[in-house]
């Protein structure tokens, strides 16, 4: 080849590389290299009934950019040099590939034209490579090329707007089976960029290049981009707070100079002049710099800082990656976000959006400022964190202050108004319900964007647990004491129960119980006042007064978790008409007001857990023998109202005595008032206890049975003469001694003349019961021969020896 020079040569396998290797060869090397078109196993129409995507993977064998390129990247501003054009023919007619070779030949410079997968001598794809005599920049190449097109075509239809981009990568030949490919050369002398370029009066003018008739004009682009004011989330944010030349001050001092035509920028990177055109009123920047980042785009003010600060970060981008995709974007939303201005107007227009969607508290305008302390991710968008979330709940005024957590009915709290339901239009505390935590889902989901009920529950959970607070203690708290004594002469005042040491000591160890579970849940106190007086006597209605809110008479079973979960939040619990229950039950409210604590797995809760009492309980009967246990009732207080008027009204008087009453208590507590009788009140209330006791029919009978004596050898006696001694029936004189032992079943068989194949065990527990309860009598320890009913278990008399038994 005579006109022959080195070529700056990159190469690629695949469009899909980001770094292109270097290839030096000479002008006739490459032309040989186009020379050779690879086959694809496809016929033409096959080929082009194909999708794009399939297309371009077909075509993909390679590709070459002639220049020199900047760590071998192929991007805008990253081609310092090119050493040759490649014309980009692809919109020919039928037949003209002869055309386009008469016209290179006429051009009269060195040329090699190659055809592409897609041609066919109905619709030819050409490329056109024209070598330069010397390298020209970037900047130069696009004139260039433009001048070229228009001197082989001066309409300029025959090529692709987008073959005059410096960075433009050009496949190697391919073509399909059913199709020869099309190679000329002409080997003749280089091109004369330069003086090429001489035809225009400033080449650095790009209003002077020639143009492409289906080049889309930039105002045509920005048409159909749209305003970027309008656009949602950080990119429209960052457009309604800069536009281009504000966001060229702020983000990009000194990269672009004001052009003496208005509206015109220069890139002081490159050559031209005036190339970067502002359009739409500064919403819009294009960019006819080939050596600018922004060259050959529209772009809106979010997009020109990013590419100029972040753009390299797309050189290892997936193939393909495009928009939001992309890692310049990320970037450039985290210093859009970070940017004072931009996230204040992100904060502003999210205040509109939730007051438009749920009415502000109180009605009257939210400052947006708490919303910046919430995180944005990349996007711009919140953050799906669970520190946002405790964020918007401390801090969002339609939500602050309003979420709280009643420890001492261990009940989650809310204060309408509140932005969802019926809370929307009321004011007060509400106890929160699965319908609030859904509503409190939903506003968080508008507020942050994303949904994740079980991070807001637990999020939700540990704010309130930091807004705990105790009602009863705050209340407790709140009351200072007069000095004048009225805790002792409660019910002797309000019941007209009898005015004894005994009683003012129950009264006021009572409600100091009740003080101390409040402030010491769970601390020991097993024992129940029963307040004994006819009905309507007021004693449910001073519980009730007393108690408040906190008071509660709906305990009317023991059993299972139900009745734990009845007590949270009572600090007074009635348990009316004691008397009503039977022995058995009379035995579960005994364990069940011994408990100091319930452990139990609350309804929705993860794992269970004890529970403390915060509450005490107080019986009421209107009978006077109310206690079934034969074993005596030493859990319970009796407190007997029947005989006296009282002197003031539970109902009218006590609601002006209650506070002071409860201040009495609490400075009794902290006094070290001690929660269990003592001396003559304990011994007092072992008398109630026995005189409440409701008596087993049997229990005077046996007791008298024990007190009869017997003759001296009773233990030889049979059991029909035993019985005749019983009912009278005796002969002679018999010395009687005191008993000194007996069992149940002698007792049944001679005392109540049963059969002893009918003693159950029910009845032979009510006998050793109440043995079990008469004074003197203890149970033996072995078993004993008992005359005609063999070996029993039985009780001896204590006032006799136990070697004489």
């Amino acid at each position: 080849m005579i006109h022959n020079q080195p070529l700056t040569v990159y190469t690629t396998n695949t469009r899909r590389a980001n770094v292109y290797q270097s290839a030096p060869q000479d002008i006739g090397q490459f032309f040989e290299r186009l020379r050779s078109s690879q086959a694809i196993p496809f016929s033409h129409d096959s080929y082009m009934a194909l999708s794009k995507g399939q297309q371009d993977d077909l075509k993909d064998v390679g590709g070459f950019v002639l220049g020199e390129l900047r760590g071998g990247r192929r991007k805008a501003g990253a081609v310092l040099s090119r050493c040759a054009a490649v014309l980009d023919a692809d919109t020919l007619g039928p037949g003209e590939t002869d055309g386009v070779v008469r016209r290179m030949e006429a051009l009269g410079c060195c040329y090699c034209i190659y055809s592409t997968a897609k041609h066919s001598p109905d619709a030819p794809r050409l490329r056109i490579v024209i070598p330069f005599s010397e390298d020209i920049t970037a900047d130069e190449y696009e004139p260039v090329t433009r001048l070229l097109c228009q001197m082989i075509q001066p309409e300029m239809t025959w090529f692709d707007p987008s073959t005059a981009e410096p960075s433009r990568m050009m496949y190697y030949p391919a073509h399909c089976q059913d199709i020869a490919p099309v190679y000329y050369a002409g080997d003749k002398p280089l091109l004369d960029a330069r003086v090429l370029l001489s035809r225009l009066q400033d080449w650095q003018d790009v209003t002077s290049w020639p143009r492409f008739p289906q080049e889309q004009t930039p105002a045509r682009l920005a048409a159909k981009q749209g305003d970027p004011e309008t656009k949602h989330g950080v990119v429209g944010a960052f457009c309604r707070v800069y536009d281009v030349p504000a966001a060229m001050d702020k983000f990009l001092p000194g990269v672009y100079e004001e052009a003496d035509t208005p509206g015109r920028y220069t890139f002081t990177g490159g050559s031209t002049t005036g190339g970067a055109v502002l359009y739409d009123g500064g919403k819009f920047l294009y960019s006819h710099h080939t050596t600018d980042p922004c060259g050959g785009k529209l772009v809106n003010a979010f997009d020109l800082v990013r590419l100029h600060c972040f753009g390299d970060k797309d050189d290892e981008a997936a193939h393909g990656a495009r928009g939001n995709g992309l890692p310049s974007y990320g970037a450039m939303c985290e210093l859009a976000v970070a940017d004072e201005a931009v996230s204040a107007l992100l904060d502003q227009e999210k205040q509109a959006e939730i007051a438009e969607a749920f009415s502000p508290v109180g009605g009257a305008p939210v400052d947006a400022s708490w919303l910046h302390g919430l995180k944005r991710n990349s996007k711009g968008g919140f953050e799906h964190t669970s520190a946002n979330v405790a964020h918007v709940l401390e801090n969002d005024p339609m939500l602050k202050g309003r979420l709280y957590y009643d420890s001492f009915a261990e009940q989650m709290l809310g204060v309408s108004p509140l932005p969802w339901g019926r809370h929307q239009q009321e004011n007060g505390v509400f106890e929160w319900r699965d319908a609030d935590d859904d509503g409190l889902g939903i506003y968080l989901e508008r507020v942050l964007g994303f949904r994740a009920p079980a991070v807001f529950k637990s999020v939700l959970s540990d704010c309130m647990a930091r807004q705990a607070f105790n009602p009863v203690t705050n209340y407790l708290n709140g009351l200072a004491w007069d000095g004048i004594p009225r805790l002792d002469t409660l019910f002797i005042d309000y019941l007209g129960a009898d005015d004894t040491p005994y009683t003012r000591a129950v009264t006021r160890k009572s409600f100091v119980a009740a003080v101390a579970r409040a402030y010491d849940p769970g601390v020991k106190y097993d024992t129940m006042p029963v307040l004994s007086g006819p009905t309507g006597g007021g004693k449910s209605t001073l519980l009730d007064v007393m108690g408040g809110i906190w008071f509660t008479d709906s305990i009317k079973s023991f059993e299972g978790k139900e009745a734990a979960e009845m007590l949270q939040g009572a600090w007074l619990v009635e348990i009316a008409e004691l008397h009503a229950f039977e022995k058995s039950g009379v035995e579960r409210i005994k364990q069940f007001i011994s408990a100091r604590g319930d452990r139990f797995r609350a309804a929705y809760g993860r794992r269970a857990v004890t529970h403390m009492r915060t509450c005490v309980f107080f019986g009421t009967t209107n009978l006077r023998h109310f206690l079934k246990d034969p074993t005596g009732g030493r859990r319970f207080w009796p407190v007997y109202a029947w005989d006296r008027k009282p002197s003031k009204s539970a109902l009218l008087d006590l609601p002006q005595e209650r506070d002071q009453a409860w201040a009495e208590a609490v400075a009794r507590w902290k006094a070290g008032e001690r929660l269990v009788l003592d001396g003559k009140a304990a011994e007092e209330a072992k008398e109630l206890q026995e005189f409440a006791r409701e008596a087993h029919p049997w229990e005077d009978m046996i007791r008298s049975f024990l007190e009869k004596p017997i003759p001296t050898d009773w233990k030889d006696w049979g059991l029909v003469q035993r019985r005749m001694f019983w009912n009278g029936g005796a002969v002679g004189d018999l010395e009687l001694v005191p008993r000194k032992r007996v069992c149940a079943m002698e007792i049944w068989c001679e005392l109540l003349d049963g059969q002893s194949k009918e003693l159950t065990s029910e009845k032979s527990r009510a006998i050793n019961t109440i043995l079990e309860n008469t004074p003197g009598w203890e149970r033996l320890t072995r078993l004993k021969y008992f005359g005609p009913h063999g070996r029993q278990r039985g009780f001896y008399n204590t006032g006799f020896p136990p070697d004489s038994l």
